[in-house]
Parts: structure tokens; sequence; C-alpha cells
């Protein structure tokens, strides 16, 4: 979408276009977000953003094209949850789609407020997550169509264990729920792992497909190598010109999820696995380790890290989060395991000091300046650990803002404030710098 004051104003036309049509004539409202996200599709085919890497405009497709497919096929789509492993469904050529995708795309398009309102009006609480209020006010309304299949995980949120619930009763849609066991253990892998095979007959007794456990395979690899290539990317980033935006590391953070396991992300592997290395374009702005959701609408945030000679997001915590400390015990060979691994162990679940020892991790990896930790609206799990993140990632030497905002809705997006704090922060960091 353009960045100009008119390009904004002509989206925010359309958008209040969209949200007119919403409890009118829904099937209009998808039609009208169908087509600007089809043409947003193609202007990222054929005239890609130059200022990015080329990983970066890989992103931005892949992305565009996850989230289409799955509008344009619903009888194909499964309605699911960020941290749930989608490789099943990549297996069966399905379309995954989460909250967190429909909510930005729908904000992209400045329509996020429509069905905002749309959710309240069905009686879902106004301090609840933004992402998932998009979500159940369009799939509500109608715009999106129901999906043959529900499936969700217990982590990472309260709105990860009502949403999807609220939605299968009200669609009457059939239902997966995989619980996750709090503490990680090698009888939680297995436990998972279990209800991760129910949950491939429950697709295939949906779809009327048959699972092919070798392409699931081949999906596993793929993901475990997407996760060994970020994780090797990440000592190399400081002192190198990322080229990133907020708008990427969003699309990173759904490419790293909702489309794990596809060919396309491992072919976006092979870029971030040549590129980073090669970058010779040197950076001498300070680094920021970026914790939680991105609000990638926010002027002052884009004016401080996307594409700035000051500042740059050198890694984006919700890309980084399947990761076990002493390394993966289970392999490609066995992909229910190493499924359930990937989730048992993922540091959002469990207690919060998992969640800020890779926080701290993340910081020592890159050799952040600082870090900057965004309390999403409605999310308590951040909002509850964002001081005890602060504490541990100063007190590994890490100055941390910890922002309020909303990484989905623009009326909960306290711009003044935000720019004051932001502002002053990145002074505070530079005069660290410098003594």
């Amino acid at each position: 979408m353009p960045d100009d004051s008119r390009g904004a104003q002509l989206i925010g036309r359309f958008g209040q276009l969209v949200d007119d049509q919403i409890e009118k004539n829904p099937l209009r409202a998808r039609r009208m977000l169908l087509a600007a996200f089809k043409a947003e599709r193609l202007r990222t085919r054929v005239l890609p953003h130059r200022e990015l890497l080329p990983s970066g405009r890989l992103d931005n497709r892949l992305t565009l094209e996850g989230v289409v497919g799955a509008l344009e096929h619903p009888n194909q789509m499964v309605l699911t949850s960020m941290f749930m492993p989608s490789e099943i469904f990549h297996a069966m050529g399905l379309y995954p789609v989460i909250a967190e995708a429909i909510g930005d795309f729908f904000s992209g398009a400045q329509a996020e407020q429509g069905f905002v309102t749309a959710a309240e009006e069905r009686s879902i609480p106004e301090s609840y997550c933004s992402y998932h209020k998009v979500l159940v006010g369009a799939t509500a309304a109608g715009v999106i169509a129901a999906p043959r299949l529900i499936a969700n995980c217990s982590v990472a949120c309260d709105a990860n264990n009502l949403t999807f619930k609220w939605l299968a009763r009200r669609l009457d849609a059939p239902h997966v729920y995989v619980d996750v066991p709090y503490d990680p253990s090698e009888d939680a892998v297995r436990y998972v792992a279990e209800e991760l095979r129910e949950l491939a007959s429950a697709t295939q007794d949906a779809f009327g497909r048959r699972l092919n456990e070798d392409a699931l395979r081949a999906c596993v690899g793929r993901s475990l190598r997407a996760l060994d290539v970020m994780e090797k990317s990440l000592p190399l980033r400081r002192g190198r010109a990322m080229q990133t935006s907020m708008t990427v590391e969003m699309m990173r953070s759904c490419s790293m999820h909702m489309l794990l396991g596809t060919p396309q992300v491992d072919a976006l592997m092979d870029l971030v696995q040549a590129e980073i290395p090669a970058q010779t374009r040197p950076f001498a702005g300070l680094n920021l380790l970026w914790c939680h959701s991105m609000p990638y609408f926010s002027v002052p945030l884009q004016k401080a890290v996307d594409h700035s000679p000051l500042a740059q997001i050198v890694a984006s915590e919700m890309c980084f989060d399947q990761w076990r400390p002493d390394g993966w015990r289970h392999g490609a060979d066995e992909p229910y395991l190493a499924m359930a691994e990937r989730l048992v162990y993922n540091s959002y679940n469990g207690p919060a000091k998992r969640r800020v020892a890779r926080l701290v991790d993340l910081a020592q990896k890159t050799h952040a300046d600082g870090a900057v930790v965004f309390c999403h609206w409605g999310c308590k799990e951040t909002l509850g650990a964002s001081q005890l993140m602060k504490s541990a990632l100063e007190e590994a030497g890490f100055p941390t803002l910890v922002l309020d905002g909303d990484g989905c809705a623009r009326r909960n997006m306290p711009e003044g404030q935000v720019a004051t704090r932001v502002q002053a922060y990145l002074e505070m960091l530079q005069a660290g710098r410098r003594s």
C-alpha cells in the first residue's frame, strides 16, 4: 500500500466503503477486500519495494498469497491459531490462516474498525485482543466464509483459548483443540504428538482427503531447516543494514508460523542464508530487539525504524519463538513428535520466565543496543510479563522501552505518546553509545 498522504487517504476511503458493507452486504465487503489484496499481490510480483532485501520482498508476496488463497478458496481453508503447527494442512494442499494475518491485512486496508465494531456488537469485550476481534467480526458477519475446519492450540493467550471455540459454536464447524502442557518434558511432547495425530485424522475427515505421510515428513524437514537458518543468522545481523521494516517483520512472523514447512518458505530461507552473510552495506545506527506484535501502521515507529540510518530492528521475537536451548531431539523422520516438540518448547508456552530467557538470549546473540517490549491491546500475557522482561533485559545490559498500543486497531494507538517516548529512548541509547 502507498505510504504517501494521498495514498493513505485513498486507502482510508476504501476502508470506510468496506465498513459500510459489513452488515448490509458482507459478500460485497469480501469481494472488495479480495480485489484489493489481489491488486497488492500483483504489485509485489511486478513492482516490489526495491529498498527491501530480496527475502523481504518475497515475505510480502508469500503472506499475501497465503491470505488471498484462504479467502479465494474457503472450501480449502483451515482457521487456525498462530502457534499451531501447520505442516499437516500444507501436506494436504490446504490454506491455513491465522487471526494475526487476517487482522494485519484488514488493518492494512484500513477496514479493521468495522470488524472490531461487529465483534463488540456480538458481545465481545472492548478489552479483547484486536486481532481476534477482527477475525470474530469478519467471520460472524459472513465476510469470511465459514471454514470446513477450525483448529487451534492452547498456546499462548486467553484469546486463543476462547475465540476459536466461540466461532466453532456459532458457525457449527468441526473444531479440534490441541491442549499443550504448561511444563515442557518428553512426556508432554508425546502427549501433544498424539493430539496432532488426532488432528490429522480430523482434517482428513473434514476435507475428504488422505494425508501423505511422506509429504508431511518433507514439510517438517523444511520447517526444521528454516528454524536452523534463522537461528544461525542471529549473530550475523548487527552491523549489517538489514533493510527491513515493521511490515516486513510482521510478514516474516506469518511466514514462520502460518506458512512454515512450505516449499515457498524453503526458498525464502535460501535467500536469508545467502544474503545476510553477503550483506556488505554497513549499518552504524542502533540495533533493536523487538518483542511481540508489530504496529506497522504507526507513523512515529515507521520514521524511527523503517529504512532509517539511525535505528533498525535487528530481530523480532515472534520470528524466533520456536526454540529449544539444548537443541531439537526429534527430526523429520518423526514428524508428529517434531511438531509437538516445537509447540511444547515454544518460548510462549509455560511460565513467563521462559519467554524472558529467550529475549535475553536473542539480545545477546544479536548484540542489540536495546529492546522494545510492545504491549499489544488485550494481550494480558505480555502486559503482565512486561516489567519482568524489562528488568531481566536491563540486568543483562540491554536498556528496554515498554510501549503500550495496538498492533492491529489504529484507534488504540496513542501516536503522540509513542513519538515522544520512542524519540527519548533512541536519544538515550545514542548518548549511551557516546559515553
